[in-house]
């Protein structure tokens, strides 16, 4: 088992063949074997845009013309 603590609100665990954190209370696994796409899940549920509209944790990709 292994855990990755990533805001104060979120923690994922690697756990059992996947990656689990907790959304609204309830618990989320994604398959171990897909981290972009649990990567992709994590970042959609707790991407917060700044008042100008970008995102701390939005990539490189978002941002580019």
């Amino acid at each position: 088992m292994s855990v990755l603590s990533v805001l104060t609100e979120l923690t994922v665990w690697c756990k059992n063949g996947s990656f689990e954190w907790n959304e609204a209370g309830a618990t989320v696994n994604h398959p171990i074997d897909d981290p972009v796409g649990a990567a992709l899940r994590i970042a959609e549920h707790y991407r917060h845009p700044t008042s100008d509209g970008h995102s701390p944790t939005g990539s490189v990709c978002e941002h580019s013309a």
